[in-house]
């Protein structure tokens, strides 16, 4: 284990792999090209310029969520690019390993942390399903930066190797580390690491679009029909919808 998140090419998998399982986290570099990253700021900056802080979660912890934060669902209204972002080949496959099958979509979410927010409290994504006490790693999420990341901005401060530890060991000060990465790349993490979003003490606004993966037999925290709109649910290909957990013979059939 190290006390820095490693920086892998996203196209080798076998070595994203081995940090995974070693760290709880590691940097995917060049996980969207320059097209991408460039389409999916201009699919979603008008949506989130629209949105007022703390727009989500007003009936919850507002400190956790985040009082200079915006946040979007529903992601695959904005169009292709998004799709093809969920759609990614290292997700894929990481899940056929780490998840032991087919694997859905648990939730996804642009994350905009804006000037003045302060950092947020350390949890592990896994928690949703504790009850299940399920024996292995079950979620695998991705946190793409769609602006440079950094210490100052708001980088996700992660804990290495502590998806290993006990529900009740604490980090140190000194285990702590941020995810500092170029626009483009993905931090990889495991769902049973600490982790946090960063405080942003800069002038600007650090955007990430975050997509999780859990097993398919397992329920995800969002309902892909509530938060989309029925012309996007049918212009997605079967990959996607499969993705999102829609059948044929289920609300689809009726678009």
């Amino acid at each position: 284990m190290s006390t820095q998140l490693a920086q892998v090419p996203a196209t080798d998998i076998e070595a994203i792999g081995k940090a995974l399982e070693a760290d709880g986290g590691v940097i995917a570099l060049d996980y969207l090209d320059q097209r991408s990253l460039a389409a999916a700021r201009e699919a979603l900056a008008a949506a989130i310029a629209d949105l007022p802080w703390c727009n989500t979660y007003n009936a919850y912890e507002d400190a956790f969520f985040g009082q200079k934060t915006k946040r979007i669902h529903g992601l695959l209204n904005y169009g292709e690019t998004i799709e093809r972002i969920l759609l990614h080949p290292l997700p894929a496959a990481l899940g056929r390993h780490r998840l032991a099958g087919e694997m859905i979509m648990s939730t996804g979410e642009l994350m905009a942390i804006g000037p003045g927010e302060t950092r947020q409290r350390l949890h592990r994504d896994g928690v949703s399903w504790e009850r299940a006490n399920l024996p292995f790693d079950f979620l695998l999420s991705v946190n793409i930066a769609l602006t440079d990341f950094t210490q100052d901005n708001g980088a996700t401060v992660v804990v290495p190797g502590s998806h290993r530890w006990n529900a009740d060991r604490q980090p140190e000060p000194s285990e702590f580390t941020y995810a500092q990465m170029p626009a483009g790349s993905a931090l990889v993490y495991s769902g049973q690491i600490l982790h946090s979003g960063g405080a942003n003490i800069t002038d600007d606004t650090r955007m990430g679009l975050y997509f999780g993966y859990i097993p398919a037999w397992l329920r995800p925290l969002e309902n892909p029909v509530q938060t989309h709109n029925a012309e996007a649910l049918a212009a997605l290909s079967p990959s996607a919808r499969k993705l999102l957990g829609l059948s044929e013979e289920g609300f689809v059939a009726y678009l």
